[in-house]
């Protein structure tokens, strides 16, 4: 179970995420080993919706991939210098 999540880009133009993030109560009977995200890291050329893949592996072996979207934003002005002559 995963759920759609938006990111901010931070001053360097980089944003990362956890799996965490887009795990929305994943569960198995016999418990969950790892959950693992296709992408964590994200920059200027991922602004807009990605796609990525969360994948949750249980305690034996037993893996279930879902879709999900990150959308990317760029909220931060850009600084403006300015010469004097």
């Amino acid at each position: 179970m995963c759920q759609d999540v938006t990111v901010q880009l931070d001053g360097s133009g980089s944003a990362t995420l956890t799996a965490g993030a887009v795990d929305n109560g994943s569960s198995d009977a016999c418990g969950i080993q790892s959950a693992v995200l296709s992408q964590q890291s994200f920059s200027c050329g991922d602004v807009g919706a990605n796609t990525v893949t969360l994948t949750v592996t249980d305690v034996n072996g037993n893996t279930s991939p879902v879709r999900t979207t990150v959308t990317v934003e760029d909220n931060i002005a850009p600084v403006v210098l300015c010469a004097r002559m």
